[in-house]
């Protein structure tokens, strides 16, 4: 068994207590360098050990307090085993501007202008991290390296909103506004002002129905809110996709279903019977189809990771059999890997999507669930420059990708999300989630993933708070029809960038 210890701070700030326990140690074997493996950690004396089953290098990655931004995922660079023990707050800040550094790099070849501050900028927080890496002492070395994590992190903000306003900019001047669609995900029908609202500020719509409501019991179906749905979107000229029509997370399938646990030809059946009811419903008004989600990730019916495989391949066979013309889309949860830290979890998320598509399914796209600060189904909080390494990574299996971002507004109980036992990751923030801190984040996130030119698709995962949604308090609107913040912004980004004429 290899093992790593690290110093860490003294003090230790109050929320890194709370963090800490979520490190792990990421692998650097494949091309996807960065992804868990089942990390054993031990925390005592001053010292953070992480013990795995490999005997080889890695990166540290443990989510830390950096100010001004809350807690975030911060990774070192890549790591040998040693009996010395490592400094943590040392080797973080070698990791975050090292990838400052070389995506700058990178970015400027390619002919982004960051202007002379920012190189003035880099350059001294350089020279910060060499008196950091030989100060005499830890408590001088902390002090040192919390300043260089704190100014890369702002430097990585910087290069990266730089990156995609420069972006945005040339791909205007040679494509005019953009074709990507911008959606919400909702399940009731639209109408009066919340149809309004939505229709100034999206250019396509994404219904998306629970299997638990549309089939109750076994084969009982009530398409009265989906039928609807749909109908609405399409008298209100909105191109459509629907899905994901199967979703693993807890209370998105019928209760009946529970009873075939670990079954998985009988759960195979009864879920292509009710994809295959769904797609020859609605197949000649909608052509887009988001298959399933959370196949990667877990589910609550007993099948180990290859099984989930086995099944997300049967039920991409079983929709390309109705209409093999349509646009079939894989949901990936946790696009990170956060879920590798455990071990009953073997295929990554890179993975997943690539043993799909060797295996013969033709993938339109593949969409990247962007959900942070929730748990279990979503990722610990990332940057913009790790989320727009991310997308790189992805764009390289070849499919066109699609993103859904979903972030909390509030720490409160949400009754209507209680079913899916999605909890707020509360260490995200030094003073709890708000609606203006999930305005900027989603704002910024969105015109990431709207600059990226493989990215065909941007949905916000929940319309409204008052409707079925995964994540507690994530939506656009309130419980009581209210728009938060989020919504002027998005819809500011699609009357800036988008086409209307879909």
């Amino acid at each position: 068994m290899g093992s790593m210890t690290f110093l860490l701070p003294d003090p230790l700030p109050s929320v890194a207590t709370a963090t800490l326990p979520e490190a792990c140690i990421a692998s650097t074997v494949g091309y996807f360098d960065q992804t868990p493996v089942p990390t054993e950690v031990e925390i005592g004396s001053g010292r953070l050990t992480l013990r795995r089953a490999q005997n080889e290098s890695g990166y540290l990655v443990v989510p830390w307090p950096v100010e001004p931004f809350g807690t975030l995922v911060v990774s070192s660079s890549t790591l040998r085993e040693r009996e010395e023990p490592y400094r943590l707050l040392v080797e973080l800040a070698r990791g975050k501007l090292n990838q400052v550094r070389s995506h700058a790099a990178e970015w400027q070849g390619m002919g982004l202008r960051c202007g002379p501050d920012f190189n003035r900028s880099l350059a001294d927080a350089t020279r910060l991290f060499g008196r950091a890496a030989l100060a005499a002492n830890q408590v001088e070395a902390d002090s040192l390296a919390t300043g260089v994590l704190e100014q890369t992190h702002g430097l990585a903000d910087r290069l990266t909103r730089d990156f995609v306003d420069q972006t945005l900019a040339d791909r205007h001047a040679g494509e005019g506004r953009l074709d990507t669609r911008l959606m919400a995900r909702y399940q009731h029908a639209l109408d009066g002002d919340s149809a309004t609202e939505y229709a100034r500020s999206f250019n396509a719509a994404n219904v998306c129905f629970r299997w638990g409501d549309v089939e109750p019991h076994e084969a009982q179906y009530d398409w009265t809110q989906a039928d609807a749905a749909v109908s609405a979107a399409m008298a209100a000229g909105l191109p459509i996709t629907i899905g994901p029509v199967i979703d693993l997370a807890p209370g998105m399938l019928p209760a009946w279903a529970a009873g075939w646990e670990a079954d998985l030809p009988a759960l195979a059946a009864f879920m292509c019977d009710y994809l295959e009811t769904a797609v020859s419903r609605y197949k000649n008004d909608v052509r887009r189809w988001i298959v399933c989600a959370g196949f990667n990730h877990a589910d609550t019916l007993g099948l180990v990771d290859d099984d989930r495989l086995r099944l997300a391949f049967r039920l991409f066979e079983a929709a390309a059999q109705v209409d093999p013309s349509l646009e079939l889309i894989l949901s990936v949860a946790q696009p990170w890997g956060d879920y590798l830290n455990s071990d009953d979890q073997t295929i990554s998320p890179l993975t997943f999507p690539d043993d799909l598509v060797r295996a013969g399914v033709r993938l339109a796209a593949i969409e990247l669930e962007l959900r942070v600060a929730s748990r279990p189904r979503g990722s610990l909080p990332r940057d913009l420059l790790d989320t727009a390494r991310l997308l790189d990574v992805f764009g390289m299996l070849g499919p066109p990708l699609e993103v859904v971002l979903n972030f909390p507004s509030s720490g409160a109980t949400d009754p209507v999300s209680a079913i899916h036992g999605q909890n707020v990751w509360r260490h995200a923030w030094q003073s709890g989630p708000s609606p203006e801190g999930q305005a900027e984040w989603g704002a910024a996130f969105a015109a990431l993933a709207l600059c990226w030119p493989k990215v065909r698709a941007v949905t916000w995962d929940n319309w409204s708070d008052a409707e079925p949604h995964l994540v507690p308090n994530s939506g656009l609107l309130n419980a009581a029809g209210r728009a938060k913040p989020l919504l002027a912004r998005l819809r500011a980004l699609h009357e800036e960038h988008l086409r209307t004429d879909r």
